[in-house]
C-alpha cells in the first residue's frame, strides 16, 4: 500500500513538472465582457506559428472548434451560447507533442445598446386603487387581472373602460398571487413563494395546479403561439410546456452592459416580450430568441397622473390589445390604467 501511495506522489510530481515545462504561452489580452454576435479578440504572448502546432478551444466543456495560429485569436461571434457567464478552455498543442491548457471566464452580454422607445398617451381609464396588480392580460376585449398580497390576492375579469370588476375569485389568505396568462380555455395564475401555480377555467373554477421545478419563485407569465414564458424574479425567463406546464428550458436576460434582475410582469407583443423590472418605472423589450434587451421605454411621466396615497406602489401590469395595437399599463394600487401607443423608430426590427 505504501509503495502505491509513493507511486501516486511520483505521478503527481511528474505532472507538476510537465505542467511547469508546458507553460510556453500566456494570455496578454482577454476581454471578460463579450457581446452577442460580435467576435472577441484574444491576444496571446509568445504564440508564433513556428512554435505552436494548433490551438483549439471549448466553452463550458463543449468543443467549439479551432482557432487561428498566431499571436491573435479571433473567435466566432455566433456560437449558440446563452447570454450570461461561461468558462472557456484553450488547448495549445506544440510540435514536440506537448500541450498546454489555459482556462478563463467571460460573460456574454447583448450585442447592442438598447433602443430608447417613446410613446403617445391615448387614454386614461379608472382602476381599483386597492388592486395590487401582478398580472394583466387581454383576451380579445376582455381584461383579466391578478392581484397580490396575503389576504388580498384575487383573479379578476375587468371592464377596462369603467374599471368595474365583472368577476372575482379570492385566494386563500396563505396565497400571494402573482402573474397570469390566458391559454385557450385556461387561465393560469402563479403564486409568489408557494412553489406552485393554479389553473382556472373561464368561469373561474379552479381545475388544477402545477408545481414549480427549478425556477425559484413565480412572478410573471405570457405566451406566444407555442410556449408559455415564466419569470421568477431573477434574470431567467423559463419556457413552459403549455400542456404539462413543465419547465423545458430557460434563457438569461442581459442588456449591453448589465444583467437584468427582478424581471416581473411579462407580455407578448408582436414577437417580443415586454416586461416590468421591479422597482423601475420603465419597460424592457426582450428578444425571446436570444434574451437580449433590445429596447427600453421610460414611463416615469405617467406617475404624475395618478393619485398619491399611502399604499401607492410601483409600476406593474402590461396588457397588449392586439386589435387596437396599444399597450395598457398600470401599477400596484394605481387609480388609473393608461392606454399608450408605442412609437417605434423606422429601423425597428
Amino acid at each position: 500500500m505504501k509503495s502505491f501511495f509513493k507511486f501516486l506522489w511520483w505521478l503527481a510530481g511528474i505532472g507538476i513538472l510537465i505542467s511547469c515545462q508546458e507553460k510556453r504561452v500566456k494570455i496578454k489580452e482577454f476581454p471578460t465582457k463579450w457581446h452577442h454576435g460580435k467576435s472577441p479578440v484574444i491576444i496571446f504572448e509568445n504564440v508564433k506559428s513556428s512554435d505552436v502546432k494548433a490551438i483549439s478551444f471549448k466553452v463550458d466543456g463543449v468543443i467549439n472548434g479551432g482557432a487561428r495560429i498566431g499571436d491573435t485569436v479571433i473567435l466566432p461571434g455566433k456560437m449558440g451560447l446563452r447570454l450570461g457567464s461561461h468558462d472557456i478552455t484553450f488547448l495549445f498543442e506544440f510540435p514536440d507533442g506537448s500541450r498546454q491548457v489555459i482556462k478563463e471566464k467571460f460573460t456574454l452580454f447583448a450585442g447592442n445598446p438598447p433602443v430608447k422607445l417613446s410613446y403617445e398617451l391615448v387614454a386614461e381609464y379608472p382602476h381599483d386603487m386597492h388592486a395590487f396588480t401582478q398580472g394583466l392580460e387581454f383576451d380579445g376585449d376582455t381584461l383579466f387581472e391578478s392581484t397580490g398580497q396575503y389576504g388580498q390576492s384575487s383573479l379578476r375579469k375587468v371592464d377596462f373602460q369603467s374599471g368595474r370588476v365583472l368577476k372575482n375569485y379570492s385566494f386563500d389568505d396563505k396565497i400571494f398571487a402573482e402573474g397570469l396568462t390566458v391559454w385557450h380555455d385556461s387561465i393560469i395564475v402563479l403564486t409568489w413563494q408557494n412553489k406552485k401555480g393554479f389553473i382556472f377555467d373561464r368561469n373561474f373554477n379552479r381545475v388544477g395546479e402545477f408545481p414549480y421545478e427549478k425556477s425559484k419563485e413565480g412572478w410573471g407569465l405570457c405566451h406566444d403561439e407555442k410556449v408559455i414564458y415564466k419569470s421568477d424574479g431573477t434574470e431567467k425567463i423559463w419556457i413552459l410546456d403549455p400542456v404539462t406546464l413543465k419547465e423545458t428550458d430557460y434563457f438569461n436576460v442581459y442588456a449591453y452592459k448589465n444583467k437584468i434582475k427582478r424581471i416581473n410582469e411579462l407580455e407578448w407583443v408582436e414577437g417580443k416580450i415586454f416586461t416590468n423590472i421591479w422597482m423601475k418605472n420603465a419597460l424592457a423589450v426582450i428578444n425571446p430568441r436570444s434574451g437580449e434587451v433590445e429596447a427600453v421605454l421610460d414611463l416615469a411621466e405617467l406617475l404624475k397622473n395618478i393619485k398619491k396615497h399611502p399604499d401607492l406602489d410601483v409600476l406593474n401590469g402590461i396588457a397588449y390589445h392586439k386589435k387596437r395595437g396599444t399597450l395598457f399599463v398600470t401599477g400596484k394600487n394605481w387609480d388609473k390604467i393608461f392606454e399608450i401607443k408605442i412609437l417605434y423608430p423606422r429601423k425597428w426590427k
